[in-house]
Protein backbone atom coordinates (compact mmCIF):
# COMPACT_ATOMS: atom_id res chain seq x y z
CA UNK A 1 0.00 0.00 0.00
CA UNK A 2 2.50 2.15 1.10
CA UNK A 3 4.81 1.49 -1.75
CA UNK A 4 2.30 1.94 -4.42
CA UNK A 5 1.11 5.26 -2.43
CA UNK A 6 4.92 6.64 -3.11
CA UNK A 7 5.02 5.09 -6.86
CA UNK A 8 1.94 7.13 -7.46
CA UNK A 9 3.49 10.32 -6.07
CA UNK A 10 6.71 9.92 -8.53
CA UNK A 11 4.94 9.38 -11.30
CA UNK A 12 2.66 11.94 -11.36
CA UNK A 13 5.26 14.07 -9.86
CA UNK A 14 7.57 13.87 -12.84
CA UNK A 15 4.29 14.00 -15.74
CA UNK A 16 3.30 17.26 -14.35
CA UNK A 17 6.37 18.90 -13.06
CA UNK A 18 7.60 18.29 -16.80
CA UNK A 19 4.24 19.11 -18.41
CA UNK A 20 4.18 22.53 -16.02
CA UNK A 21 7.52 23.35 -16.60
CA UNK A 22 7.07 23.56 -20.23
CA UNK A 23 4.41 26.35 -19.97
CA UNK A 24 6.68 27.88 -17.40
CA UNK A 25 10.17 28.34 -18.73
CA UNK A 26 8.14 29.38 -22.52
CA UNK A 27 6.49 31.94 -20.38
CA UNK A 28 9.34 33.36 -19.06
CA UNK A 29 11.40 33.12 -22.32
CA UNK A 30 8.30 35.21 -24.08
CA UNK A 31 8.08 37.84 -21.50
CA UNK A 32 5.07 36.66 -19.53
CA UNK A 33 4.43 37.82 -15.78
CA UNK A 34 3.83 34.31 -14.28
CA UNK A 35 2.28 34.59 -10.96
CA UNK A 36 2.21 31.01 -9.40
CA UNK A 37 3.89 27.74 -10.37
CA UNK A 38 2.60 24.92 -8.43
CA UNK A 39 3.07 21.13 -8.31
CA UNK A 40 -0.15 19.92 -6.87
CA UNK A 41 -3.22 21.23 -6.04
CA UNK A 42 -3.76 23.53 -3.13
CA UNK A 43 -3.99 23.62 0.08
CA UNK A 44 -0.55 24.34 -0.23
CA UNK A 45 1.98 22.37 2.20
CA UNK A 46 5.31 24.42 0.53
CA UNK A 47 5.25 27.64 -1.04
CA UNK A 48 7.71 30.95 -1.37
CA UNK A 49 7.86 33.26 -3.60
CA UNK A 50 11.11 34.74 -5.86
CA UNK A 51 11.28 37.07 -8.32
CA UNK A 52 7.32 37.82 -8.55
CA UNK A 53 6.96 34.01 -8.91
CA UNK A 54 5.36 31.95 -6.13
CA UNK A 55 6.69 28.17 -6.12
CA UNK A 56 4.34 25.90 -4.79
CA UNK A 57 3.07 22.25 -3.50
CA UNK A 58 -0.45 21.84 -3.50
CA UNK A 59 -1.22 18.44 -0.94
CA UNK A 60 -3.45 17.05 -3.97
CA UNK A 61 -1.01 15.49 -6.42
CA UNK A 62 -3.45 15.10 -9.20
CA UNK A 63 -1.99 17.67 -11.50
CA UNK A 64 -0.42 21.50 -11.62
CA UNK A 65 -0.93 24.65 -13.16
CA UNK A 66 0.80 27.40 -14.19
CA UNK A 67 -0.85 30.96 -13.51
CA UNK A 68 0.21 33.73 -15.67
CA UNK A 69 -1.21 37.09 -15.67
CA UNK A 70 -3.86 37.92 -18.18
CA UNK A 71 -4.51 34.49 -18.83
CA UNK A 72 -8.29 34.20 -16.56
CA UNK A 73 -8.75 37.86 -16.52
CA UNK A 74 -8.45 40.78 -18.43
CA UNK A 75 -5.01 43.15 -18.18
CA UNK A 76 -3.60 46.04 -19.74
CA UNK A 77 -0.38 45.12 -18.50
CA UNK A 78 2.53 44.27 -21.32
CA UNK A 79 3.25 41.17 -19.76
CA UNK A 80 -0.05 39.78 -19.65
CA UNK A 81 -0.65 36.91 -21.40
CA UNK A 82 -3.44 37.96 -23.42
CA UNK A 83 -1.74 40.65 -24.24
CA UNK A 84 0.95 38.77 -26.04
CA UNK A 85 1.43 38.14 -29.74
CA UNK A 86 -0.44 34.97 -31.28
CA UNK A 87 2.32 33.06 -32.06
CA UNK A 88 4.11 33.52 -28.24
CA UNK A 89 0.78 32.39 -26.96
CA UNK A 90 0.69 29.60 -29.26
CA UNK A 91 4.38 28.16 -28.70
CA UNK A 92 3.24 28.73 -24.28
CA UNK A 93 -0.08 26.43 -24.74
CA UNK A 94 1.76 23.66 -27.07
CA UNK A 95 4.94 24.05 -24.48
CA UNK A 96 3.62 21.69 -21.92
CA UNK A 97 3.35 18.63 -24.35
CA UNK A 98 6.15 19.38 -26.51
CA UNK A 99 8.26 18.53 -22.58
CA UNK A 100 6.00 15.86 -22.23
CA UNK A 101 7.47 14.15 -25.33
CA UNK A 102 10.77 15.12 -24.82
CA UNK A 103 10.49 13.56 -21.40
CA UNK A 104 9.26 10.42 -22.86
CA UNK A 105 12.18 10.76 -25.90
CA UNK A 106 14.87 10.97 -22.91
CA UNK A 107 13.79 7.72 -20.83
CA UNK A 108 13.17 5.51 -23.81
CA UNK A 109 16.64 6.36 -24.87
CA UNK A 110 17.92 5.78 -21.11
CA UNK A 111 16.02 2.60 -20.72
CA UNK A 112 17.52 1.16 -23.97
CA UNK A 113 21.36 2.18 -23.13
CA UNK A 114 20.63 0.25 -19.87
CA UNK A 115 18.58 -2.72 -21.40
CA UNK A 116 15.30 -2.79 -21.92
CA UNK A 117 12.46 -4.57 -23.48
CA UNK A 118 10.69 -2.78 -26.72
CA UNK A 119 7.32 -1.90 -26.35
CA UNK A 120 6.79 -1.26 -29.92
CA UNK A 121 9.70 -2.54 -31.70
CA UNK A 122 10.56 -5.66 -32.93
CA UNK A 123 13.68 -6.32 -30.58
CA UNK A 124 15.22 -8.33 -33.87
CA UNK A 125 15.31 -4.79 -35.14
CA UNK A 126 17.46 -3.17 -32.75
CA UNK A 127 20.90 -2.22 -33.20
CA UNK A 128 21.70 -3.64 -29.89
CA UNK A 129 22.56 -7.23 -28.10
CA UNK A 130 20.17 -9.26 -27.06
CA UNK A 131 20.58 -9.55 -23.07
CA UNK A 132 17.59 -11.71 -22.34
CA UNK A 133 14.76 -13.18 -23.40
CA UNK A 134 11.51 -14.04 -21.33
CA UNK A 135 8.95 -16.41 -22.35
CA UNK A 136 5.20 -14.93 -21.81
CA UNK A 137 1.89 -16.73 -21.74
CA UNK A 138 -0.52 -14.30 -24.06
CA UNK A 139 -3.08 -17.21 -24.06
CA UNK A 140 -4.15 -19.87 -22.14
CA UNK A 141 -6.72 -22.54 -23.81
CA UNK A 142 -9.84 -23.47 -21.80
CA UNK A 143 -10.07 -26.85 -20.35
CA UNK A 144 -6.35 -27.03 -21.40
CA UNK A 145 -3.41 -28.78 -18.92
CA UNK A 146 -2.43 -25.45 -18.48
CA UNK A 147 -5.66 -23.95 -17.65
CA UNK A 148 -5.73 -26.49 -15.31
CA UNK A 149 -2.33 -25.46 -13.16
CA UNK A 150 -3.80 -22.00 -13.00
CA UNK A 151 -0.97 -20.61 -15.57
CA UNK A 152 -2.67 -16.97 -16.83
CA UNK A 153 -2.04 -14.64 -19.32
CA UNK A 154 0.86 -12.45 -18.86
CA UNK A 155 2.83 -14.91 -16.57
CA UNK A 156 6.46 -15.81 -17.57
CA UNK A 157 7.72 -19.52 -17.96
CA UNK A 158 11.45 -19.78 -16.08
CA UNK A 159 12.07 -23.73 -16.03
CA UNK A 160 10.91 -26.74 -16.14
CA UNK A 161 11.38 -29.42 -13.25
CA UNK A 162 10.86 -33.41 -13.25
CA UNK A 163 12.78 -35.97 -10.99
CA UNK A 164 15.14 -33.72 -9.78
CA UNK A 165 16.28 -32.27 -12.73
CA UNK A 166 16.25 -28.92 -14.36
CA UNK A 167 15.32 -27.83 -17.58
CA UNK A 168 16.03 -24.16 -18.77
CA UNK A 169 14.29 -22.73 -21.24
CA UNK A 170 15.65 -20.22 -23.88
CA UNK A 171 13.22 -19.67 -26.05
CA UNK A 172 9.18 -20.62 -26.76
CA UNK A 173 10.37 -23.45 -28.93
CA UNK A 174 12.92 -25.11 -26.32
CA UNK A 175 9.45 -24.90 -24.03
CA UNK A 176 7.50 -26.44 -26.87
CA UNK A 177 10.02 -29.17 -27.56
CA UNK A 178 10.27 -29.58 -23.64
CA UNK A 179 6.45 -30.35 -23.30
CA UNK A 180 6.13 -32.40 -26.21
CA UNK A 181 8.34 -34.72 -25.26
CA UNK A 182 7.02 -35.20 -22.15
CA UNK A 183 3.01 -35.93 -23.17
CA UNK A 184 1.09 -38.13 -20.71
CA UNK A 185 3.82 -37.23 -17.51
CA UNK A 186 3.62 -34.92 -14.92
CA UNK A 187 6.13 -31.89 -14.71
CA UNK A 188 6.70 -29.06 -13.00
CA UNK A 189 6.63 -25.32 -14.84
CA UNK A 190 8.52 -22.61 -12.80
CA UNK A 191 7.11 -19.02 -13.27
CA UNK A 192 7.43 -15.54 -12.76
CA UNK A 193 3.99 -13.81 -11.75
CA UNK A 194 4.65 -9.72 -11.30
CA UNK A 195 7.67 -10.44 -9.70
CA UNK A 196 6.59 -13.71 -7.61
CA UNK A 197 8.18 -17.03 -8.50
CA UNK A 198 5.50 -19.54 -8.64
CA UNK A 199 5.10 -23.77 -9.02
CA UNK A 200 3.08 -25.29 -11.26
CA UNK A 201 2.22 -28.63 -11.62
CA UNK A 202 1.16 -29.59 -14.49
CA UNK A 203 -0.46 -33.47 -16.30
CA UNK A 204 0.17 -32.83 -19.34
CA UNK A 205 -1.36 -35.05 -22.38
CA UNK A 206 -0.93 -37.20 -24.71
CA UNK A 207 -1.77 -34.76 -27.86
CA UNK A 208 0.00 -32.05 -29.92
CA UNK A 209 0.83 -29.25 -28.23
CA UNK A 210 0.01 -30.49 -24.68
CA UNK A 211 0.45 -27.78 -22.50
CA UNK A 212 -2.35 -25.97 -24.10
CA UNK A 213 -1.05 -21.49 -24.36
CA UNK A 214 0.11 -19.07 -26.56
CA UNK A 215 3.39 -17.94 -26.21
CA UNK A 216 5.57 -15.41 -26.78
CA UNK A 217 8.92 -14.04 -26.10
CA UNK A 218 10.40 -10.33 -24.80
CA UNK A 219 14.01 -9.91 -25.28
CA UNK A 220 15.89 -7.39 -23.76
CA UNK A 221 17.89 -5.67 -25.84
CA UNK A 222 20.89 -2.67 -24.55
CA UNK A 223 21.56 -0.45 -27.30
CA UNK A 224 25.22 1.40 -27.55
CA UNK A 225 24.78 4.99 -25.73
CA UNK A 226 25.39 6.54 -28.85
CA UNK A 227 22.38 5.13 -30.53
CA UNK A 228 20.14 4.62 -28.16
CA UNK A 229 18.55 8.44 -28.70
CA UNK A 230 17.40 7.27 -31.80
CA UNK A 231 15.58 4.27 -30.35
CA UNK A 232 14.13 5.94 -28.07
CA UNK A 233 13.33 8.73 -30.57
CA UNK A 234 11.73 5.67 -32.73
CA UNK A 235 9.76 4.04 -29.73
CA UNK A 236 8.19 7.15 -29.18
CA UNK A 237 6.99 7.77 -32.41
CA UNK A 238 6.02 4.06 -32.75
CA UNK A 239 3.69 4.96 -29.24
CA UNK A 240 2.78 8.65 -30.55
CA UNK A 241 0.86 6.66 -33.41
CA UNK A 242 -0.41 3.65 -31.49
CA UNK A 243 -2.32 6.19 -29.01
CA UNK A 244 -3.15 8.78 -31.36
CA UNK A 245 -5.30 5.50 -32.76
CA UNK A 246 -6.48 4.96 -29.64
CA UNK A 247 -7.90 8.16 -29.09
CA UNK A 248 -9.31 8.39 -32.37
CA UNK A 249 -11.39 5.17 -31.63
CA UNK A 250 -12.33 7.13 -27.63
CA UNK A 251 -13.83 10.09 -29.52
CA UNK A 252 -15.74 8.09 -31.94
CA UNK A 253 -16.39 5.84 -29.52
CA UNK A 254 -17.87 8.77 -27.13
CA UNK A 255 -19.94 10.88 -29.84
CA UNK A 256 -21.43 7.64 -31.50
CA UNK A 257 -22.21 5.45 -29.00
CA UNK A 258 -22.48 7.77 -25.87
CA UNK A 259 -19.75 5.18 -23.98
CA UNK A 260 -16.23 5.53 -22.58
CA UNK A 261 -13.90 2.42 -23.96
CA UNK A 262 -13.16 -0.17 -20.86
CA UNK A 263 -9.60 0.36 -22.23
CA UNK A 264 -9.38 3.80 -20.49
CA UNK A 265 -8.20 4.30 -16.92
CA UNK A 266 -8.00 8.01 -14.38
CA UNK A 267 -6.04 8.32 -11.50
CA UNK A 268 -7.00 5.27 -9.70
CA UNK A 269 -5.84 2.91 -12.73
CA UNK A 270 -2.68 5.12 -12.37
CA UNK A 271 -2.53 4.44 -9.25
CA UNK A 272 -3.24 0.90 -9.34
CA UNK A 273 -0.27 0.28 -12.53
CA UNK A 274 2.29 2.49 -10.57
CA UNK A 275 2.46 -0.02 -7.85
CA UNK A 276 2.54 -3.00 -10.06
CA UNK A 277 5.06 -1.69 -12.31
CA UNK A 278 7.25 0.07 -9.43
CA UNK A 279 7.49 -3.49 -8.49
CA UNK A 280 8.69 -5.23 -11.62
CA UNK A 281 11.71 -2.71 -11.70
CA UNK A 282 12.91 0.68 -12.39
CA UNK A 283 13.17 -0.39 -16.13
CA UNK A 284 9.85 -1.10 -16.32
CA UNK A 285 9.08 1.31 -14.21
CA UNK A 286 10.35 4.37 -16.41
CA UNK A 287 8.78 3.01 -19.66
CA UNK A 288 5.63 3.42 -17.73
CA UNK A 289 6.32 6.81 -16.81
CA UNK A 290 7.11 7.69 -20.69
CA UNK A 291 4.42 5.63 -22.15
CA UNK A 292 2.40 8.10 -19.67
CA UNK A 293 3.69 11.03 -20.70
CA UNK A 294 3.07 10.35 -24.42
CA UNK A 295 -0.36 9.36 -23.40
CA UNK A 296 -0.92 12.83 -21.24
CA UNK A 297 0.85 14.88 -24.32
CA UNK A 298 -1.90 13.45 -26.73
CA UNK A 299 -4.92 13.82 -24.36
CA UNK A 300 -3.73 17.48 -23.61
CA UNK A 301 -3.24 18.26 -27.25
CA UNK A 302 -7.20 17.44 -28.23
CA UNK A 303 -9.05 20.53 -29.13
CA UNK A 304 -11.32 20.91 -26.21
CA UNK A 305 -11.99 23.23 -24.00
CA UNK A 306 -9.59 23.42 -20.85
CA UNK A 307 -7.07 21.76 -22.46
CA UNK A 308 -3.96 23.15 -24.03
CA UNK A 309 -5.62 22.00 -27.17
CA UNK A 310 -8.76 23.75 -26.86
CA UNK A 311 -6.57 27.03 -26.40
CA UNK A 312 -4.20 26.18 -28.69
CA UNK A 313 -7.74 26.22 -31.12
CA UNK A 314 -8.75 29.53 -29.99
CA UNK A 315 -5.03 30.78 -31.05
CA UNK A 316 -4.91 29.28 -34.25
CA UNK A 317 -8.16 30.50 -35.33
CA UNK A 318 -7.27 34.08 -34.16
CA UNK A 319 -3.94 34.24 -36.32
CA UNK A 320 -5.91 32.68 -39.35
CA UNK A 321 -8.75 35.62 -38.82
CA UNK A 322 -6.35 38.30 -37.79
CA UNK A 323 -8.59 38.80 -34.40
CA UNK A 324 -10.28 36.88 -31.88
CA UNK A 325 -12.92 34.76 -32.68
CA UNK A 326 -14.48 35.33 -28.90
CA UNK A 327 -14.06 37.66 -26.72
CA UNK A 328 -11.53 36.76 -23.01
CA UNK A 329 -14.02 36.84 -20.77
CA UNK A 330 -16.61 34.31 -23.68
CA UNK A 331 -13.09 32.05 -24.29
CA UNK A 332 -12.87 31.65 -20.34
CA UNK A 333 -16.04 30.98 -19.69
CA UNK A 334 -16.13 27.91 -22.46
CA UNK A 335 -13.26 27.02 -20.86
CA UNK A 336 -14.27 26.43 -17.50
CA UNK A 337 -17.19 24.52 -19.13
CA UNK A 338 -14.96 22.27 -20.72
CA UNK A 339 -13.22 22.13 -17.33
CA UNK A 340 -16.29 21.03 -15.56
CA UNK A 341 -17.36 18.33 -17.93
CA UNK A 342 -13.43 17.03 -17.99
CA UNK A 343 -14.05 16.95 -14.06
CA UNK A 344 -17.15 14.86 -14.24
CA UNK A 345 -15.94 12.43 -16.82
CA UNK A 346 -12.75 12.00 -14.34
CA UNK A 347 -14.87 11.18 -11.77
CA UNK A 348 -16.91 8.62 -13.32
CA UNK A 349 -14.12 6.82 -14.77
CA UNK A 350 -12.98 7.10 -11.20
CA UNK A 351 -15.85 5.34 -9.73
CA UNK A 352 -15.53 2.67 -12.79
CA UNK A 353 -11.82 2.27 -11.70
CA UNK A 354 -12.91 1.73 -8.42
CA UNK A 355 -15.49 -0.83 -8.62
CA UNK A 356 -12.75 -2.76 -11.05
CA UNK A 357 -9.37 -2.61 -8.97
CA UNK A 358 -11.37 -2.86 -5.46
Amino acid sequence: MLLTIIAFIIVLGILVLAHEFGHFIAAKKAGVIVEEFSIGFPPRVLSFKKNGTRYSIGIIPLGGYVKMLGELEESKNPGAFENQTPGKRLIISIAGVVMNFLLAWFLFSLVFAIGATPLTINPDKVPGEKISTKIVVFSVADNSAAKQAGIEPGDVILRGEQNHTTTLFKNAEDLAVYTNSHKGQEINLVIDRQGNELNKEINLPNQEAPLGVGLGEQSTVRVPWYKAPLVGLYETGQLIKMVFLFLGNLVYGIFSKGQVSGDVGGPVAIYVYSGIFFRMGIIAFLQYIAALSVNLALVNFLPIPALDGGRLFFIIFEKILGKKIVKEKVENIIHMVGYGILLLLILLITLRDIRRYF
